[in-house]
């Protein structure tokens, strides 16, 4: 890459992301500067770094174990806040989006406020704890927030204490990867982010060992992945606070499990409120209004059930099946691999 193409993409960045925080200022009073949060995500993308805490290790893309640390140690969720925890590409934002609707469909300026809010405003791990500054100043109630860490890396009982509910989100491994592997491969060109380049291989082949091996930095230890995620969230899968969503169930049937997310949050719901949220929630929808830091990186692609036997190998595909059969022994967790 260039110098020139190296500065177009760090406008692009800068741009993008940039807008991610600035675009909410007129919805505050006495709004914070966001300059150094702005530069923060700027250099965390061009110039990565491998941050780490608890031996759980992040790197690119602006996840930082710093924040998630001071968010432990710091950070105190409000009474019904929302927090849609997973492993990426499993549903996190379609289930966001599912509860921004529930919360603040009567609510016209906290909609559009919500409307595109993502990564570098509204996960724990993301950024720096200024950036909680922001969050506290704006005018809602109740705040949609995400997370992409197990637990050993959060607070469970403050969280329960303060009043705050979780969603887990759970996806099929094999269409998780793919579309994991289809949203980094969008990501901009950094000469600089060799390792990340290594995490994240253009060929698939490639791909699929460095996931499976553990090696892509999202707040797991080294050699760890999906699965262990999974595994941190499974004893609480019963707590009253915490409601777990899949994926494929919502495919199926998203009336039904908007009704579910509904009465868990304690949220009253007509049959025409949930076909409205079901429209508004859809992935055409969704896709249709992606901010500009979605649409960089391809974030909306199909969005179905199944495309992974488009990507698998059958070695890749039973090589899956033992290992995910290893690491869920004891467990009921029962994946769908197609509809």
């Amino acid at each position: 890459m260039s110098n020139m193409e190296a500065n177009a993409t760090k406008q692009m960045v800068e741009k993008s992301l940039g807008g991610s925080f600035k675009d909410l200022l007129p919805y505050v009073t006495d709004p914070p500067d966001v300059k150094l949060l702005v530069e923060y995500f700027v250099d965390a993308i061009m110039n990565p770094k491998e941050t780490e805490w608890k031996g759980h290790k992040m790197y690119g893309q602006g996840f930082n174990a710093d924040t998630i640390k001071w968010v432990y140690e710091n950070w105190t969720p409000w009474k019904d806040d929302v927090i849609v925890a997973s492993f990426p590409k499993t549903g996190t934002t379609w289930a966001r989006h599912i509860v921004r609707h529930l919360y603040y469909r009567n609510d016209e300026n906290v909609m559009a406020m919500t409307k595109t809010m993502t990564m570098p405003t509204i996960y724990l791990e993301t950024g720096i704890p200024s950036k909680f500054e922001l969050l506290e100043k704006l005018p809602w109630k109740k705040r949609v927030i995400a997370t992409h860490v197990p637990t050993q890396l959060l607070d469970l009982e403050k969280i329960k204490s303060a009043g705050a509910k979780i969603i887990y989100t759970i996806r099929n491994p094999k269409d998780q990867m793919v579309s994991w592997y289809h949203m980094t491969n969008s990501f901009p060109p950094n000469p600089h982010a060799k390792r990340q380049m290594e995490m994240y291989p253009k060929d698939w082949n490639s791909f699929f060992e460095s996931s499976i091996a553990g090696k892509q930095l999202l707040g797991n230890k080294e050699g760890e992945w999906y699965m262990e995620n999974l595994l941190s969230w499974y004893p609480h899968r019963n707590d009253e606070n915490v409601l777990f969503v899949y994926f494929e169930d919502l495919i199926k049937d998203s009336a039904k499990e908007i009704k579910r997310i509904a009465d868990f949050l304690g949220v009253s719901v007509t049959p025409e409120d949930v076909s409205c949220i079901a429209d508004a929630t859809s992935f055409v929808s969704m896709k249709q209004q992606s901010g500009s830091g979605e649409q960089m990186v391809n974030f909306y692609r199909k969005g179905k059930v199944g495309d992974w036997k488009n990507h698998f190998t059958v070695a890749q595909s039973e090589r899956m099946d033992v290992l995910v059969k290893e690491k869920l022994a004891g467990t009921d967790i029962q994946f769908t691999y197609e509809l």
